[in-house]
């Protein structure tokens, strides 16, 4: 993450900062006014507007231009190096911040340096600022924001953008910070300290397998931003993975792992360890469903990954498809008119369905192919003797059912004469990965 650039639009005078108490600062004071660094432009053109004293203190016929420092006001090192013992450092206007951590994760203590120090000291301290340009607009600590990385900023996508172009758009064009606290010098000079939320392609070592598509992971990465760079708010909510009641409801963006630049620093895995899942012991991607096991007179409760469930039933079809002797494992789901129609038959001989129509007792026992055409799904890692030719399926009805087939996506030698090849489908038990009940 690197500083912002200040943008290059005319910034209104008027947006107070709501101070807070601090050793700096006097409540009684008129509340100091939010703003930005202005560029050299800027203050030509202003130099014509005023007859009075403008926020520097310079009266109207001073010079009209001033060098603009292209320069961060502040520098950051985070985490702060070791101080050095017995050396005498000259002119080394730093201030050392100990054990600072962001507000969500107070665990996540990092000590960083900034320079110049003095500056950075002498300003005053605020809770929150407001914008009123083009509306009123309320920014305080602990919230999370988007914060610019390009100026002039590229038009929003389109209304009707899927979620993977909106998505795309977010990750080219903003960061994303925990806003820690403002400072101000003057009106024009108003800075944000925030805590840096990295995309997972932004991080050390870059996107891992189970980080889902709108997953963003916090850091106690500090750095200090101009108030004027923040875009907007950003919905983002914490996923506690040991919530097992499976209501929780995430925002847009979604937080639950953390990144610790000290243990990056000193070569460690610098992220937060996760909940691990399943028999396989893996993660959990949110971008892919797993199943849980609802048996608590077996003791068990376990997730099961997708993939994993692909794999069991592929894996039990396959020993018997090679042998010719895979049939279906569950019987066919009837509607209700079935399930009427099979209890009347229970109690009139000869079975008579709804209709009237005379069947055989065993009408029901032969399940008529189902004609499917579906993309081959491989299993990652090493190649499986089934990959291409059979496919595992999980269909869930009402939130709460979950149908299990698997498709024969080729012929067979018998089969290859045919006219047309109809692929088979066979009806298979999900079960538990741990303790083989039933899933449903």
């Amino acid at each position: 993450m690197a500083s912002t650039v200040a943008t290059s639009e005319s910034y209104p005078s008027n947006l107070p900062l709501t101070p807070r108490d601090s050793d700096i600062e006097d409540p009684t004071e008129p509340a100091q006014m939010a703003g930005r660094k202005r560029n050299a432009t800027e203050m030509e053109e202003e130099s014509n507007k005023h007859d009075k004293f403008n926020s520097s203190g310079q009266p109207p016929n001073a010079p009209e231009t001033i060098e603009a420092d292209s320069g961060p006001d502040f520098i950051i090192q985070c985490p702060a190096l070791p101080q050095r013992r017995n050396k005498k450092i000259l002119n080394d206007d730093v201030m050392i911040e100990k054990a600072d951590a962001p507000a969500l994760a107070p665990h996540l203590t990092i000590d960083y340096a900034v320079r110049p120090g003095k500056k950075w000291s002498d300003l005053s301290r605020f809770k929150n600022a407001k914008f009123k340009d083009p509306f009123v607009v309320i920014y305080t600590s602990g919230q999370i924001v988007y914060v610019n990385r390009h100026n002039p900023i590229p038009p929003a996508p389109a209304s009707d953008a899927t979620e993977d172009e909106r998505l795309q758009y977010d990750q080219e064009n903003f960061w994303v910070g925990l806003i820690s606290e403002f400072r101000a010098e003057s009106q024009e000079k108003v800075y944000v300290k925030v805590f840096w939320l990295y995309w997972p392609d932004e991080l050390p070592g870059g996107r891992q397998p189970y980080h889902g598509k709108r997953e963003l992971v916090l850091s106690n990465h500090v750095d200090i931003i101009e108030a004027q760079t923040i875009a907007t708010h950003a919905e983002v909510s914490f996923w506690d993975e040991n919530d097992d009641s499976n209501k929780t409801i995430l925002q847009e963006r979604y937080w639950r792992q953390t990144l610790d630049l000290k243990k990056a620093r000193d070569g460690k895995n610098a992220l937060s360890k996760l909940r691990k899942f399943c028999i396989c012991g893996g993660y959990d991607n949110p971008s892919v469903d797993m199943y849980q096991c609802h048996k608590p007179q077996k003791g068990c409760g376990t997730w099961n990954h997708q993939a994993c469930l692909y794999k069991d039933l592929e894996e039990r079809a396959w020993d018997k498809f090679l042998t010719g002797t895979l049939t279906h494992e569950r019987e066919e789901e009837k509607t209700l008119g079935e399930k009427v129609g099979e209890t009347l038959g229970n109690l009139v001989r000869p079975l008579v369905s709804l209709s009237g129509e005379i069947k055989d007792k065993d009408a029901h026992s032969a399940s008529p192919a189902i004609s499917a055409s579906k993309k081959t799904k491989l299993t990652p890692g090493k190649k499986v003797p089934w990959a291409g030719k059979l496919q595992a399926e999980i269909e869930t009805i009402g939130g709460e059912v979950h149908h299990a087939t698997v498709s024969q996506l080729v012929p067979t030698p018998a089969s290859k004469n045919a006219s047309r090849f109809q692929p088979k489908v066979w009806r298979m038990k999900l079960k538990c990965l741990n303790c083989g009940e039933s899933l449903n």
